[in-house]
């Protein structure tokens, strides 16, 4: 009786290395970021980052993550993207730890004269580690990475573009050049909300969810796999989700939150369900 308690005693003490282990180096791998263009790629550790002659103080006076102001330690995204070869309609694709992955427009991210938004990569400083995210139960921040912005004068920034718990910013083209499957006819006309629609989509919903296996998030189901979200959904119903998806159903993962009408107005949101109706119909 003694050896078997003895024996399972050492098998739990090995278990706990083995668990403590692996919970150092999933720690160890989260506090890097990999910057890439189409030449190269680098990885950053926290502390070099940390300690780049560019860092500043950035208070944002309404963090929309935090929904109070916060006070970050921060490299200017223009500093940080200089010396990649980037071209004038290059996207960066910004992918975070939990398969969230959102392509923001180069040339908005490095700013420049004239633009009403400054972008900055944050960095979560572990001798003033940065409070744990609102609303989420794991407890865990934005950081070690992620991208803020001081934003004034008409200036339009994505609620999807302040991405956090980044691993990596990579240089790309564009979504429509890299998955000409979403598109719209030549047919449409400039004005119809079905154009609009797609802009939203791409910006707002393709940070979570693909649409017939373009994109490249993976937090939520495939939106037109195997069907179209206008196949199964009322009009009003589709429209009520995507305002606030738990005043339509609930379910044990959900993470998809609600848009207020300052984020996603009205007509937003009409315009990706006229897009969506759209590509249905082109699949039959």
């Amino acid at each position: 009786m003694s050896a078997g308690i003895d024996a399972r005693g050492r098998l739990a003490a090995i278990l706990l290395v083995i668990a403590l282990a692996a919970g150092f180096v999933c720690s160890a791998q989260a506090q890097t970021l990999t910057l890439a263009d189409r030449q190269a790629s680098k990885t950053f550790a926290l502390q070099v980052l940390l300690a780049d002659p560019a860092v500043r103080q950035v208070t944002i006076a309404e963090d929309p993550v935090y929904h109070r102001s916060m006070t970050y330690r921060a490299i200017p995204m223009a500093d940080f993207l200089k010396g990649l070869t980037i071209g004038d309609d290059d996207y960066v694709q910004a992918r975070a730890v939990d398969n969230f992955s959102v392509s923001i427009p180069a040339r908005l991210l490095k700013g420049g004269a004239g633009s009403d938004a400054r972008a900055y990569l944050a960095i979560d400083d572990p001798a003033s580690p940065w409070p744990p995210l609102p609303g989420k139960a794991d407890g865990k921040s934005a950081g070690p990475f992620s991208i803020v912005w001081q934003i004034g004068g008409k200036a339009d920034v994505s609620s999807e573009y302040w991405a956090y718990q980044l691993v990596a910013l990579t240089v790309t083209d564009s979504p429509f050049k890299r998955w000409p499957g979403l598109a719209v006819a030549d047919s449409v006309p400039a004005a119809d909300p079905i154009r609009r629609g797609l802009d939203r989509f791409v910006v707002v919903c393709m940070a979570c969810h693909r649409f017939g296996g373009a994109g490249e998030a993976d937090q939520g189901p495939d939106l037109a796999v195997p069907m179209n979200p206008v196949d199964y959904f009322k009009p009003e119903a589709l429209r009520k989700l995507l305002r606030d998806p738990a005043s339509v159903r609930t379910w044990p993962e959900q993470k998809m939150p609600a848009f207020g009408p300052d984020t996603l107005p009205d007509d937003d949101i009409d315009a990706i369900v006229a897009w969506l109706a759209y590509k249905a119909r082109e699949r039959k």
